[in-house]
């Protein structure tokens, strides 16, 4: 299931509504680009973003802050908000978003849907269906259209749209749980990509909507209460923590039973340390996405940036052809070395450019 972090955007600020109302805004962040940073960082592999207020004035009216979030991040990036005119998506596209999401153009005008699809790809195209009581809103969610969501999928369909954005408003922003049995029947009903939006408010909400077939979830508010941690769930949902070709039983330790690792920078190729691994380090790594390590001066485990705040998040855990070493790539949050250095190799010895 492809896990979305949502960053709704309101005079330039990373906020989030309550069923849907402008007049119910809580701010999160005043940098929405440090925000998607911080959801990299931990994992995310594709970012929601809305425009509040492109929704209620039909235009791009935080494209700059777009332009920002687009220049922090190197995931792809999905962006709804006041999407009503070929020039508005090409715009947005160009710019390097990787789909543009349309809700009341949608419903006004289907054939604008199959146009975009022939234009641009269906992949680049995904259709915003909020609905409440299982009727379609528009214009923001203000208006009503008083076409079913399940009628206006299966229209989106017809125009070769393969991905939905389907919000129930309202449970959007209430933590109360998602609407698992409508999501799941418009996807048994259309054979889309329905993505399920509003009201996650927990791990248990995901595993629900996961167990269901739901294709993606986007999460909003339970990131920002802290409800849930992206990172455990982007390898949970994601199926990044898989062990089962590699079991801790198939790997080579040596005669204490640990396992060495090299780890390294993702982003700029330095090695940064060596640590070890015991069994539950292994399994706590490959399941939550954060390293933790076996501890041998302390006989214990340890999750790194637990006290420090130095966390390294997962990108990749690749084992040598003897399967007796791990090499772990990782975002590093500050420094690696206990030290405070950003890597633990400063002692250097001698090198053939000194020699020379």
């Amino acid at each position: 299931m492809q896990l979305y972090p949502a960053i709704d955007l309101k005079g330039g600020k990373c906020v989030r509504l309550r069923q849907g109302s402008f007049n119910d805004v809580k701010c999160y962040s005043d940098s929405p680009a440090e925000t998607a940073r911080e959801w990299e960082r931990r994992g995310a592999s594709f970012l929601h973003v809305v425009d509040l207020d492109g929704a209620l004035e039909g235009r791009s009216v935080n494209f700059p802050v777009i332009e920002e979030i687009r220049a922090a991040v190197k995931i792809p990036i999905e962006i709804g908000g006041g999407i009503r005119s070929a020039e508005a998506a090409e715009n947005l596209l160009s710019a390097g978003i990787h789909r543009v999401i349309v809700g009341t153009k949608a419903v006004r005008d289907p054939s604008f849907m199959g146009d975009l699809v022939k234009r641009f790809g269906a992949d680049a195209v995904a259709a915003g269906v909020d609905a409440r009581d299982g009727i379609a809103a528009v214009e923001g969610w203000e208006a009503s259209s008083g076409l079913k969501a399940s009628d206006l999928c299966l229209t989106m369909k017809a125009q070769g749209v393969r991905h939905i954005i389907y919000t129930d408003i309202s449970r959007d922003g209430m933590l109360t749980g998602p609407n698992v049995k409508a999501t799941a029947e418009l996807v048994r009903l259309t054979g889309l990509d329905v993505i399920a939006s509003g009201g996650v408010s927990g791990m248990r909400d995901l595993e629900s909507l996961s167990e269901a077939g739901i294709p993606g979830c986007i999460i909003g508010k339970a990131l920002y209460e802290n409800r849930i941690d992206l990172t455990q769930a982007v390898w949970r949902f994601e199926g990044r923590g898989d062990v089962s070709r590699y079991p801790w039983e198939s790997l080579k330790k040596d005669p204490q039973g640990l396992l060495p690792v090299i780890v390294q920078d993702c982003e700029n190729g330095d090695v940064l340390m060596c640590a070890w691994m015991n069994g539950d380090a292994y399994r706590a790594t490959v399941e939550t996405g954060r390293m933790t390590y076996w501890s041998r001066s302390r006989q214990e485990l340890w999750r790194k940036g637990d006290t420090s705040g130095h966390v390294q998040y997962v990108r990749s855990l690749t084992l040598d052809c003897d399967l007796d070493t791990m090499l772990a790539r990782v975002y590093q949050v500050g420094a690696a070395c206990h030290t405070g250095s950003r890597s633990c190799f400063f002692n250097g010895i001698r090198t053939l450019e000194e020699r020379n």
